[in-house]
């Protein structure tokens, strides 16, 4: 820990940068009160200094004025004249979604496919709001109802988080939108292609009677972020053993998995080198070791991994900040409890 001196210079450049980073566009990890995450202001704060940020010092920091509110691991902007991105832009009177799944499905027609093409936007001639759902299945069985060749399109909604896209929920569970880009739609993007991974989180119960969860730790352009062991399937490769090798592989363990469950499917899209639109769908399983584990690690440095870390079941589903992954992640403990 640095000295006074040091401390308080430090705090005082944190403070002086929270304000105008907890309110950037570019922030995706906010809630629909504000709050985001310390770990992700201080994953932002690091790369805007070029050196690490201690999440804790951006608590202490938000904790010594009236300028920021803390809850539990978050932090928001404290300003009367804060507003919900999500609704400051005259949103339906339906009520404020929730964070909504990185990947919604709309379903349509084909001659409905060539409109959007020509509007450039999912949008609907009459005004009507676009709908969107967060089951693929039940979206086909909406396009099979309709008259023409059913489609269902994959809509990328980080992309529309991080560009304030809002989107709204009526009472069916339905996601609304007014209109959606088309660079938003992943399988109407020219050279789509989906991706299947398959992942596992290994899950001991500690001499403390504590069960404990093992998690990467990864460096990535946007920063340092702890993570699940995953990796693509081979060809032919059944799922729940593609995810015990990519954590032997990425952990650098050479002990056999008992693999206890299915946790659930992670997809999310993202742009594969040259820019290329994927939709990845990760199969994520919980892992008990067959033999003990002496907790050496040999994390993969070509694969980015830098270090490997036992979390308990509460720390573990704070230190995943990805989207897509924290459901996964309280389903998972919630498992591990039961084992």
């Amino acid at each position: 820990m640095p000295g006074n001196r040091e401390l308080d210079a430090e705090l005082d450049r944190i403070a002086s940068a929270l304000g105008r980073v907890l309110r950037s566009d570019e922030l995706g990890e906010m809630d629909d009160r504000g709050f985001v995450p310390l770990l992700v202001v201080a994953q932002r704060l690091a790369a805007e200094f070029g050196r690490p940020v201690d999440p804790e010092l951006v608590r202490r920091t938000a904790s010594r004025g009236r300028a920021f509110l803390l809850e539990d691991d978050a932090v928001r902007v404290a300003s009367r004249g804060w507003k919900n991105p999500a609704t400051a832009d005259g949103a339906p009177s339906t009520r404020q979604a929730p964070s909504s799944p990185d990947i919604l499905y709309h379903a349509c027609t084909a001659d409905q496919v060539a409109t959007y093409l020509d509007a450039g936007a999912i949008r609907l001639p009459t005004g009507r709001p676009v709908f969107l759902s967060d089951d693929e299945s039940q979206a086909w069985r909406a396009a099979h109802r309709m008259d023409g060749e059913p489609r269902v399109l994959y809509v990328d909604t980080a992309r529309q988080r991080r560009k304030r896209l809002h989107l709204q929920r009526n009472r069916r569970g339905l996601y609304l939108a007014r209109q959606v880009p088309l660079a938003d739609v992943l399988n109407l993007r020219p050279d789509f292609a989906e991706q299947l991974s398959a992942g596992g989180i290994p899950v001991i119960r500690g001499p403390d009677g504590q069960h404990r969860m093992a998690l990467i730790r990864v460096t990535r352009r946007s920063g340092v972020t702890w993570e699940v062991a995953k990796g693509k399937l081979e060809p032919g490769e059944p799922p729940e053993w593609a995810g015990v090798r990519e954590v032997q592989e990425e952990m650098g363990v050479v002990v056999d998995f008992h693999v206890r469950g299915l946790v659930g499917l992670v997809r999310y899209g993202f742009l594969a080198p040259g820019g290329l639109p994927r939709l990845k769908t990760v199969f994520l399983y919980l892992l008990e070791p067959k033999s003990d584990m002496d907790g050496r690690f040999s994390p993969s440095e070509r694969e980015g991994i830098k270090d490997v870390r036992w979390f308990t079941l509460e720390e573990a589903c704070k230190v995943v900040t990805h989207s897509s992954l924290r459901p996964l992640m309280k389903k998972a403990r919630t498992m591990a409890e039961a084992l």
